[in-house]
């Protein structure tokens, strides 16, 4: 049986279901490997110009405070993981904002400075015609990051 020994562990959070369930799988993957685990939150661009369906502020002037209060949010998610990931025994944790976009930021960016050797991502289960459009984070992530992935799924719907 081979054996895998991950030091540096990235998760990326949104806010989403399938990313809080990603936290735990990382939480769980870090803690058996006594990896550092990194949480990071990434505030699209393009939620500031309103170009993409989520877009919280729309064309025209970005106040400052929107911003800010966006910036907020994310670090408030980004500390409840940290202090997770730390109560379940993880010693080494850390979780920031990052300012980008998603899907080079999670597969080279942070990899790269952060030296990273396995990624927890969730699936987001975007639609077919916006991963035409937009593509999907997580197979981007799958192709161009130079370390292991994991996919995490969101939970199936139970059928009666």
């Amino acid at each position: 049986m081979l054996e895998f020994n991950y030091h540096r562990i990235l998760v990326g959070v949104d806010g989403s279901k399938t990313a809080a369930k990603a936290v735990k799988k990382a939480i769980a993957i870090a803690h058996r490997n006594a990896a550092k685990l990194y949480i990071v939150a990434v505030i699209n661009n393009r939620d500031f110009i309103g170009v993409s369906k989520s877009a919280s502020i729309g064309f025209g002037n970005v106040d400052p405070s929107t911003i800010e209060n966006l910036k907020n949010n994310f670090e408030n998610l980004v500390q409840g993981y940290v202090d997770e990931a730390k109560k379940a025994g993880v010693s080494e944790v850390a979780g920031f904002v990052s300012y980008g976009d998603p899907k080079t930021q999670l597969a080279t960016e942070i990899v790269a400075d952060k030296k990273i050797d396995a990624i927890v991502i969730g699936a987001t289960g975007v639609n077919f015609f916006t991963r035409l459009t937009l593509g999907s984070t997580a197979a981007f992530v799958i192709a161009h990051a130079p370390c292991d992935v994991f996919i995490v799924h969101r939970d199936k719907k139970k059928r009666l």
